[in-house]
């Protein structure tokens, strides 16, 4: 598919990778440079806050781990 640079650098991105990749308005984009190409990266951005509040939960919960993804499985039939 072909775009075209447009004014204040924007290009549009083509309506079917747009419903291929489930895009939205809003959505951000990690841009780089990768073998001289473009590269797009959908992205989540969160509110600091948020991540901050995430981190404390985790810090105060005691977490199990598992040695095996059998193991994992097995503990989360259990419940």
């Amino acid at each position: 598919m072909i775009a075209e640079l447009k004014t204040k650098s924007q290009v549009t991105i083509p309506n079917a990778i747009v419903s291929e990749m489930g895009l939205k308005i809003g959505d951000y984009f990690d841009i780089s440079i990768e073998n001289g190409k473009i590269v797009l990266t959908p992205v989540v951005m969160y509110p600091r806050e948020y991540i901050e509040k995430l981190e404390r939960e985790l810090k105060s919960k005691k977490t199990k781990t598992y040695s095996t993804v059998k193991s994992l499985l097995s503990s989360l039939e259990e419940k």
